[in-house]
């Protein structure tokens, strides 16, 4: 998983939310509830804190039974007829 298709996720999910949870692709609410774990101070927090807030988070959500890690892997598979097609156009 990168960075840029978990943000990718989030922004077809803007777009297509209904489509995604017929599907049980919605990331907004995952990614939510981990960015909420992170202090509050994560605005004013030094670049070294917020490279350890952004690596943790990365090494979780990409654990191989995490959900978000998952729906990211399903994607294409679970919309061929539309996600599947912007991911591969770039249109995102």
């Amino acid at each position: 998983m990168t960075t840029a298709s978990l943000i990718d996720a989030c922004v077809m999910e803007c777009y297509f939310r209904e489509h995604m949870a017929e599907r049980d692709l919605l990331f907004h609410d995952l990614v939510a509830q981990h960015l909420a774990a992170y202090p509050a101070d994560r605005g004013t927090a030094s670049e070294a804190k917020q490279r350890d807030v952004l690596a943790h988070l990365h090494a979780t959500v990409n654990a191989p039974s995490h959900p978000v890690r998952n729906r990211l892997i399903r994607l294409t598979a679970d919309s061929p007829d539309l996600l599947a097609i912007i991911k591969e156009e770039g249109r995102v």
